[in-house]
C-alpha cells in the first residue's frame, strides 16, 4: 500500500484505547496524505446515566466513563458494532484486554480487508502453556501482519499530554515510517525498530517488573532492592 491513504480503526475504547484514539485521531488529521481523516473506534456498548456510551462519545467527544475530562478529536467516530468498525480499514490498532483478542478475531476475520495490517498496543501474553505473543495470535487468526507499540506509559498522563515515549516493533521498514507518523506527537515520542518480538516480550516483562517494584515500595524497601529484583 505504498503511497496510499490508509483508513485506521482502533479496536478498544477503554482508558488506554481512548488515549491512543486521541493521538491517532490528531495525527490522521495532520497527515491527510497518509491517513483517512475518519478514525473509527470500536466501543463495547454500555449505558452511562441512561445514555449509550457511543452516543456520548460522538456528541461530546469525551469518553466520560474511561477517560473523563479529556477531549477526543472530532474525527474519532465511536462505533458499537465491531464488524462495522473494521470494514474497509487498512490499519487495525488493538487496544483491549488480551483475554478478549481471540474472540474479537473470530468475530471480524471474515470482514477484514485483504492487505490490512494490525498493530497491537496490548501488553501481555496469550493464556497458554507456552510463551505465546499476542501479535502471533492476531497474525494467525486474521492472516494480517501484526506490529506492536510498547512503553512504560500511564494512559491518563499520555492523554494529559505529559511527555512519554514508546517503542514500535515492526519488521517492515516502510511500515515503521507509517506507524511513526500515526503515533508520534510533541508529547509522545516513538522509536521504531525492526525487532517486533523483542519489543513485545519486553513490554510484557515490564509489567512483571512494575508489580515487583510495587511490592518493594509496600515493604518500605529502597532503590537497591528494586534494582536487584530486576536482575
Amino acid at each position: 500500500m505504498s503511497g496510499a491513504v490508509r483508513k485506521v480503526t482502533i479496536i478498544g475504547s477503554g482508558n488506554w484505547g481512548s488515549a491512543i484514539a486521541k493521538i491517532v485521531g490528531s495525527n490522521a488529521s495532520r497527515h491527510p496524505d497518509l491517513f483517512n481523516s475518519e478514525v473509527r473506534m470500536w466501543v463495547f456498548e454500555e449505558e452511562v446515566n441512561g445514555e449509550k456510551l457511543s452516543h456520548i462519545i460522538n456528541t461530546t467527544h469525551e469518553n466520560v466513563k474511561y477517560l473523563p475530562g479529556i477531549t477526543l478529536p472530532s474525527n474519532v467516530l465511536a462505533v458499537p458494532d465491531v464488524v462495522e468498525s473494521v470494514s474497509d480499514a487498512d490499519i487495525l490498532v488493538w487496544v483491549l484486554p488480551h483475554q478478549f483478542v481471540k474472540r474479537i478475531c473470530n468475530q471480524i476475520k471474515a470482514n477484514v480487508k485483504q492487505g490490512a495490517v494490525s498493530l497491537s498496543c496490548i501488553k501481555g501474553l496469550q493464556d497458554s502453556t507456552e510463551i505465546a505473543l499476542i501479535s502471533t495470535l492476531i497474525r494467525e487468526e486474521l492472516g494480517t501482519e501484526c506490529s506492536v507499540l510498547m512503553g512504560a506509559n500511564i494512559a491518563n498522563e499520555v492523554a494529559k499530554e505529559e511527555f512519554s515515549e514508546a517503542t514500535i516493533g515492526c519488521n517492515d521498514a516502510d511500515m515503521c515510517d507509517v506507524y511513526q507518523n500515526l503515533f508520534t506527537t510533541s508529547y509522545f515520542k516513538t522509536t521504531a525498530v525492526q525487532d517486533k518480538e523483542t519489543v513485545e516480550l519486553c513490554g510484557a516483562l515490564k509489567n512483571i517488573v512494575a508489580v515487583a517494584a510495587g511490592f518493594i515500595d509496600g515493604m518500605g524497601l529502597g532503590g537497591n532492592t528494586k534494582a536487584a529484583s530486576s536482575e
